[in-house]
């Protein structure tokens, strides 16, 4: 039995040698395959990364070349508005000066209507006196050719009256003779 005590050791320790030579050799093996794995692991996290770090560069170049088309469209549409909203600036105050030259020119012709409507009745009072001055100058007329001819017919009357009256002188004077 004493045997036992030592052949059941040395089995353990020639089992423990060989399963230690087989981890030592196989170990070096699993370090290095180990050491590799993660060597590849860094390498393909360290490509994903510089993929992923070109793509968002690219991402962000692309993303910048839009922003700047939108940013150059909306200031292309301001400006736009911006013309547009002079030109509607321009056009209403150039309504307002129009319908201030507007409003002015009619106050010049209320004016003037007024001035011309008083020009017209005196014209009108002026014309009633003139045809009040012709039909007075009418019926004077009428009455001084009236005079005339009453005039002229005394003045025959009168000649007549001396003819007559220095023929009766004449006569009286033949009488007397």
């Amino acid at each position: 039995m004493k045997k036992a005590y030592y052949i059941a050791p040395i089995a353990a320790l020639a089992v423990f040698i060989g399963l230690y030579a087989n981890f030592q050799s196989g170990y070096k093996a699993r370090e290095a395959a180990k050491v590799e794995q993660q060597k590849i692991a860094r390498e393909g996290k360290l490509k994903a990364e510089v993929d992923a770090r070109r793509k968002a560069v690219e991402d962000a170049l692309k993303a910048q070349e839009v922003r700047k088309k939108e940013r150059e469209a909306k200031e292309a549409k301001e400006k736009i508005e911006k013309e547009a909203r002079q030109v509607a600036l321009d056009a209403r105050d150039r309504a307002f000066r129009e319908q201030e030259k507007l409003s002015r020119q009619i106050e010049r012709l209320k004016k003037d209507i007024a001035s011309e409507k008083e020009a017209l009745a005196k014209v009108q009072e002026s014309k009633k006196a003139g045809q009040a001055e012709t039909a007075f100058l009418k019926e004077f007329v009428a009455k001084a050719e009236a005079n005339a001819k009453a005039l002229e017919d005394l003045l025959t009357k009168i000649a007549a009256a001396e003819t007559a009256r220095a023929a009766a002188e004449a006569a009286a004077a033949v009488k007397k003779s």
